[in-house]
């Protein structure tokens, strides 16, 4: 089995970024190769599609069985590539391959809440084989790269019995996704938001370094 990871990067926040790449270097099963597509920016549009459709195009034709997108401020437990890798061949190595909900957490609101995508992964969870002819969106600056994946590959979206990732939220960088500053109503208590002043989600899913870098988001930010 040959692994490939896929971070979109703009350098915008590299405390972020080493931490992801520790945490991919202290997998189970460690990935073959890391494409880390943090070229200049264009411009101070939001260009997540284009870094995603370069890294992809980068990754083609090297003998890779699949590639893990992989998004550069998100928590991934060290099994989560093998337990990623188990599910996906349980199903029959499909073109596309995620989970089906995600726990979003907010670092500076300390609250979170779980979102159901119905059919479909994030990109932060989202699994590709390589060599697709995938048609990607036409803009460069399209935010929602992982809803045109989903809408044009067949795939499988499954619902994990454990928690091995958590998207987190802070609005450091450009960031395309909403939850950052927008839509923070998500993460009231009288909507689906669930509190987390003394920190015990984030502790009970994560492993004790990753805790002890997100619990300090005064620090990371």
């Amino acid at each position: 089995m040959k692994i490939a990871i896929l971070i979109p990067d703009r350098n915008d926040r590299a405390i972020f970024l080493k931490n992801c790449i520790r945490m991919m270097e202290a997998q189970s099963i460690l990935p073959d190769h890391i494409e880390l597509v943090n070229d200049e920016p264009l411009n101070d549009l939001c260009d997540i599609t284009w870094r995603y459709r370069t890294g992809y195009d980068r990754l083609k034709n090297k003998g890779f069985d699949i590639i893990f997108l992989i998004e550069n401020d998100d928590y991934y437990a060290p099994n989560y590539i093998e337990f990623m890798i188990d599910k996906w061949i349980q199903h029959g190595r499909t073109d596309i391959f995620g989970n089906n909900f995600t726990y979003y957490y907010h670092l500076k609101l300390k609250a979170y809440f779980r979102f159901q995508h119905y059919g479909r992964a994030s990109a932060m969870n989202t699994m590709l084989k390589p060599d697709l002819d995938i048609k990607w969106p036409e803009q460069d600056h399209e935010p929602y790269t992982d809803l045109h994946l989903w809408r044009n590959l067949k795939g499988t979206a499954i619902d994990p019995d454990k928690l091995l990732s958590i998207g987190l939220k802070h609005g450091k960088g450009l960031c395309g996704g909403r939850s950052h500053s927008t839509h923070l109503d998500r993460y009231d208590p009288k909507l689906k938001g669930v509190l987390d002043h003394d920190l015990s989600f984030l502790k009970e899913h994560m492993d004790p370094i990753s805790f002890k870098f997100y619990s300090n988001y005064g620090e990371i930010l």
